[in-house]
């Protein structure tokens, strides 16, 4: 997640970080992601916030009660859908975009893959000014290829910031959204939006999850929805935005683009956390969903 905040850290930023680290080290079947770069960053997290989150690192099943229900579950769920798309086809763009980055490591974890693409990571000033520093204060080199763009969403115009960009016509991209939009009004999604319509050619793609709307309403009572919604709250944060259930190919065609793949948590579920044996390993949150565009 990245909403920021004119802070020098942000809570979300931080905690997705530090359970990412956690889900590194798991040996829980199902539960293990790839993000070895978290697992370096989390131990150099010491704001308040993250110095009482820490005990997410320790090993067994210890999770802290402010994770609501199947929120972890979530997240590795969207982890590994990003991660195998990385891993399959992220070669394939010329321009891989990822917007409201926080501590995301694919540049640099997938960058055998993404040796012939140029990767930009858009994020808020401090966050990504805060993740530099950490990955300088790790002697983590960044890639040659990655470049990092500062960008409040709510206050500058995305589309002048990719038309300014030297994209040649026709290159497909790719915009990751990865706990983004969540945070973000209206108006400042059908910008991003907006801009991703008038600057992507034809064949390029985005990945982005979402907020069910009624879970703002406070209407959706399914596992874990009222939890999430008011957990965030707890550490200052607020889900600001969401798409009305059964309506996100109407959303994406307004931009001109088609719907290839919409992932609940029920299928997640079944993608991610069901065994060989049909043996369910764990629940996810019901309050959000992948969704998989292409222009």
């Amino acid at each position: 997640m990245a909403k920021c905040t004119m802070s020098d850290f942000s809570p979300s930023a931080e905690l997705i970080c530090i359970l990412r680290a956690k889900s590194y080290s798991e040996k829980k079947e199902g539960y293990k992601t790839d993000d070895y770069i978290s697992l370096l960053i989390s131990h150099s997290l010491n704001s308040f916030f993250a110095m009482t989150q820490k005990s997410f690192l320790m090993p067994g099943n210890i999770l802290s009660l402010q994770i609501p229900a199947g929120s972890y579950e979530f997240l590795i769920s969207r982890i590994k859908y990003i991660d195998e798309f990385f891993q399959l086809r992220a070669s394939e763009f010329s321009n891989i975009f990822i917007l409201g980055a926080g501590f995301d490591s694919r540049a640099i974890r997938f960058q055998n893959q993404l040796q012939q693409s140029r990767v930009y990571e858009l994020d808020h000033p401090v966050s990504q000014s805060n993740k530099k520093a950490k990955l300088q204060e790790l002697s983590i080199p960044s890639p040659s290829n990655l470049h990092y763009i500062p960008i409040d969403f709510n206050q500058q115009n995305l589309t002048n910031i990719l038309q300014e960009l030297p994209i040649k016509k026709g290159e497909k991209s790719l915009f990751i959204l990865e706990g983004l939009i969540m945070y973000l009004s209206p108006s400042t999604v059908d910008s991003i939006f907006s801009a991703i319509d008038i600057c992507a050619p034809t064949g390029s793609e985005i990945i982005f999850d979402y907020v069910y709307s009624d879970v703002l309403a406070g209407e959706n009572t399914s596992y874990g929805s009222i939890e999430v919604f008011e957990g965030l709250k707890n550490i200052g944060e607020h889900w600001i935005f969401g798409i009305e259930k059964g309506s996100l190919p109407i959303f994406l065609n307004k931009y001109h683009i088609k719907l290839y793949d919409e992932a609940d948590a029920n299928i997640l579920e079944q993608h991610f956390f069901t065994n060989k044996q049909g043996k369910s390993l764990g629940k996810l949150n019901k309050a959000l969903a992948i969704a998989h565009g292409i222009k």
